[in-house]
C-alpha cells in the first residue's frame, strides 16, 4: 500500500473519530479501565520487589538466618517447631569457626506481645513497645546497619557487658522529641543503659504497612541481654559468608548444626537457614502471585473493552455504507477501506491506552503520596504493553467490521439508504 493511501486512510479514520467525540469515549471506556488497573496494580508490585532488592542490598546478599523455627512462615509456629531444640549460643561459636563464613554473631530477642515485654523509659516517657535484642558487637557489621548519629557499641563494651544501647529511629523519636539522645541514661525494666547511637531509618519501613523492627528496637550487649533475660535460650544466628561462598557456607552450616544436634541422617534438619537472596525470591513469588490474581480481573475489563469496539465498529460500517460505496466507486481499493477501519479501531482503543497510562501514573504517585509504606513505581516496561496490548485489542476488534465494509457490494452500498 502507498504512503498517500495511508496517510488517507489515518486521516479520515481520525476525522471519524472527532466527529462521534461522545460515542468514541463510551467505546473505549473498558480499555481506559483496564489499562488503568494494569499500570496502577504492576506499578505497586514493581515498588514492592524494587524495596525488598534494596533492603537485601542494604542487608547484603551474603547475608544467612538461623533459626529453630522456618522462615517465611504465614501464620503461627507448628507443634513440631515449638519442640525443635533451641539454637545455642555455642553454636554461633562454632559457626564463627567454619571456613566459608567470614563473620557470625548469636543474638537473642524479645518481640512485642511477648508476656516479658521490656519497660524502656526515658524519665516520663515510655518508648512504644520496641523490640529488645542481645547480640555481640559483630551483630551491626554483618546486618551492614547503618547510624543517624552517635556510634555502636565497641567490642570491649561487649565483652563487659556496659550498659549501653543502640536505639532505633523511631524509639528514639518517641523518647527524645526534639533532644539529642546521646549520652542520655534510659531504663530498660528499671536498668540504667547510656545511649550511645541511633539506627538510621530502616529502608524496609512501612512495607506491608508494618514497620521494621530496625526503626522501633533497643540494642544491647549479649551478656548483658542475658544477665537481665537468664531464661532466654532461643538463638537466632546472623552469619555472614564469605564473597561469592553462600552455598557452601549453608552446607558447611547444615552438616555443622546436625552434627552438634544429633540429627539422624534418615530425618529431616530440625532447624531452619535462609539467606537475603532467598527471602528475595520468596517475597518475589509473593508479588507475581498477587499479579496473577490481579492482572486478569484487569484484563476482563479489556476484553469487555474489545467487544465494545467490535460492537460500535460493527455499527459504523452499517451507518457508513453508502461513504462507503461512493469511495469504491472513486477508485477506493479493498485494502484502503480495510486500512481506515482498522486505523480507526486502533487508534480509539490506542488512545484509551494512553489516557489509561495516564491515569495508572496518577494512581501511582498518589499512592507515594498518601501511602508511604506501600511503595509504587511504574515500569516502562508495562507502559509499552499497556500500550501494545490496547492497539492490539483495537486491531483483533476491528479484523471482523474492516472485513465487512471492504467487501460491501459497490453498486448496493450507493443504494442503501
Amino acid at each position: 500500500m502507498k504512503f498517500y493511501s495511508v496517510k488517507e486512510s489515518i486521516a479520515q479514520a481520525f476525522s471519524t473519530i472527532s466527529a462521534r467525540k461522545f460515542r468514541s469515549a463510551l467505546t473505549v471506556l473498558g480499555v481506559i479501565v483496564g489499562t488503568t488497573s494494569v499500570i496502577a496494580v504492576s506499578s505497586i508490585v514493581t515498588g514492592m520487589n524494587a524495596r525488598f532488592a534494596e533492603m537485601t542490598e542494604r542487608f547484603g546478599t551474603s547475608t544467612i538466618f538461623v533459626s529453630k523455627y522456618g522462615f517465611n512462615r504465614g501464620g503461627p509456629d507448628s507443634i513440631e517447631e515449638d519442640q525443635r531444640k533451641e539454637i545455642t549460643y555455642e553454636d554461633g561459636m562454632a559457626a564463627k569457626e567454619l571456613p566459608s563464613i567470614e563473620d557470625a554473631v548469636p543474638c537473642l530477642g524479645i518481640w512485642p506481645g511477648a508476656p516479658d515485654a521490656p519497660v524502656v523509659k526515658y524519665k516520663d516517657k515510655e518508648a512504644n513497645r520496641p523490640v529488645l535484642r542481645g547480640g555481640d558487637s559483630g551483630f551491626f557489621t554483618i546486618r551492614n546497619m547503618r547510624l543517624q548519629e552517635g556510634r555502636f557499641y565497641s567490642d570491649v563494651e561487649s565483652q563487659h557487658n556496659v550498659p549501653v544501647v543502640v536505639l532505633g529511629f523511631d524509639t528514639a523519636e518517641t523518647m527524645f522529641p526534639g533532644v539529642n539522645p546521646l549520652e542520655k541514661e534510659i531504663t530498660i525494666n528499671g536498668q540504667v543503659f547510656r545511649v550511645v547511637g541511633v539506627l538510621e531509618k530502616s529502608v524496609a519501613r512501612g512495607l506491608f504497612g508494618g514497620n521494621n523492627w530496625e526503626d522501633n528496637c533497643a540494642i544491647i550487649p549479649h551478656g548483658t541481654f542475658h544477665k537481665m533475660y537468664p531464661s532466654r535460650d532461643d538463638y537466632i544466628i546472623t552469619a555472614k559468608a564469605r564473597d561469592g561462598k553462600v552455598d557452601k557456607a549453608v552446607e558447611e552450616l547444615t552438616v555443622m548444626l546436625r552434627k552438634r544436634r544429633n540429627v539422624p541422617f534418615y530425618k529431616a534438619d530440625d532447624f531452619s537457614i535462609s539467606t537475603s537472596q532467598a527471602e528475595q525470591s520468596s517475597f518475589g513469588k509473593i508479588t507475581f502471585v498477587i499479579g496473577l490474581i490481579i492482572v486478569p480481573i484487569s484484563g476482563m475489563a479489556l476484553l469487555i473493552g474489545g467487544i465494545g469496539v467490535l460492537n460500535i465498529m460493527l455499527v459504523s460500517v452499517r451507518e457508513r455504507t453508502k461513504e462507503i460505496g461512493v469511495r469504491r466507486a472513486l477508485g477506493a481499493k479493498r485494502s484502503d477501506i480495510i486500512m481506515q477501519f482498522l486505523i480507526e479501531a486502533s487508534s480509539l482503543t490506542g488512545f484509551g491506552g494512553i489516557i489509561g497510562i495516564a491515569l495508572g501514573f496518577g494512581i501511582s504517585l498518589l499512592v507515594n503520596a498518601t501511602i508511604p509504606e506501600l511503595p509504587s513505581a511504574v515500569s516502562p516496561l508495562y507502559v509499552v504493553i499497556g500500550f501494545s496490548v490496547s492497539v492490539a485489542i483495537g486491531l483483533i476488534s476491528g479484523i471482523v467490521p474492516a472485513i465487512i465494509a471492504a467487501y460491501l457490494d459497490p453498486v448496493e452500498a450507493l443504494r442503501y439508504e
